[in-house]
């Protein structure tokens, strides 16, 4: 049980719940830039997901069936839930989908876990536009489900040298084949850094705790002071921090076991809901915001905090909501045994 990891995951959650609140403030009136910053989130993600996938398969052979099971049940069903509200929506009342638009290849790429180009946006995303991470999640998962066939030290080799190759590839031809640009994006080089903190984290030797609380500092100091990068160096300019601070999350946890905190916990727990719900609640909130604005005692800075906070906290609780009554649930039922939940296990999305 790695308390840390789901404080990790509550705050990476969040944020990509505040940059994509950038939205609805900006249809309310707001003019200012806002922070692109909160994208940086995915990159914790990323680096927990391959962390996360070596330490909870560490040494088991012949466990490659069992791994995608495993996977596919945690993963799939919430997402297609959510993917299936978000579709009923776009047909059924198109006008409160702002950036939507029903197409035939878009709607069951969607659902494949496949990379297609979105009908308004233009950028490879799915119909529920955070599901992007979800495809290189699940093209890992593939990778490292088929390193499981081999013998244990030669899996984060194997893995690696398949992503840096992929990636090469993708420097040296670039290409506007959506597939081809998507599985060749440095990005994917995140999942390394974390197989390579999960061998340190179980062969390495200790760190000193402070070292712990420098890698967290000095890693966020840098994800939140960026601004937005260009996806060319994002594996660097916030993949290599966001692996510090999950770095410095598991020097603390080597050193002293982090103390559980309620709250955050369960935030934690529930974080692959709200990373799937939040869009549409934040456009909700917005929404109604922008229609109440003209009646409201409010104007300029004051509104824009009012609903800001109103879309955070309505996604926060709607998430864990949903977790609870539906995500839950539905481990426990798929998987044919009950749901343990704080726990940072293979049953946990990264």
């Amino acid at each position: 049980m790695l308390e840390s990891l789901q404080v990790l995951r509550a705050i990476a959650a969040l944020m990509v719940v505040v940059f994509h609140l950038g939205a609805p403030l900006q249809r309310l009136g707001l003019e200012a830039p806002w922070p692109q910053s909160g994208a940086a989130g995915v990159d914790i993600f990323f680096v927990l997901s391959g962390f996360l996938m070596l330490v909870t398969t560490y040494k088991r052979d012949g466990y490659t069936g069992s791994f995608y099971h495993k996977r596919l049940v945690r993963i799939v069903p919430l997402y297609w839930i959510v993917t299936t509200a978000s579709l009923a929506l776009l047909l059924l009342a198109p006008q409160l989908v702002k950036s939507g638009k029903a197409e035939a290849w878009h709607i069951i790429a969607s659902y494949l876990f496949l990379p297609a180009r979105h009908p308004v946006l233009g950028t490879l995303e799915p119909l529920v536009v955070p599901g992007w991470t979800l495809n290189y999640e699940m093209f890992f998962y593939l990778l490292w489900g088929i390193a499981l066939l081999l013998p244990q030290e030669r899996r984060v080799v194997g893995v690696g040298v398949v992503i840096a190759a992929l990636a090469v590839l993708g420097f040296a031809a670039p290409s506007g084949n959506p597939f081809f640009a998507f599985y060749t994006s440095s990005i994917m080089l995140e999942f390394v850094f974390g197989l390579g903190l999960g061998l340190w984290y179980l062969n390495g030797a200790p760190i000193p705790r402070g070292w712990g609380f420098v890698l967290i500092g000095c890693g966020f100091i840098s994800l939140l002071s960026q601004g937005d990068v260009p996806p060319e160096t994002r594996m660097l300019r916030w993949g290599v921090p966001a692996a510090m601070v999950v770095a410095g999350a598991l020097v603390l946890e080597r050193a002293r076991p982090v103390p559980r905190v309620a709250v955050l916990a369960l935030l934690g727990d529930a974080s692959y809901s709200l990373y799937l719900v939040h869009g549409m609640v934040l456009s909700a909130v917005g929404q109604v915001f922008v229609r109440l604005a003209p009646s409201l005692p409010l104007s300029g800075p004051a509104l824009y905090i009012a609903c800001g906070v109103a879309a955070v906290g309505a996604a926060m609780v709607i998430s864990v909501l949903v977790h609870l009554a539906v995500e839950r649930p539905l481990l426990r039922v798929m998987s044919g045994r009950r749901a343990t939940p704080g726990k940072v296990t293979a049953e946990r999305p990264g």
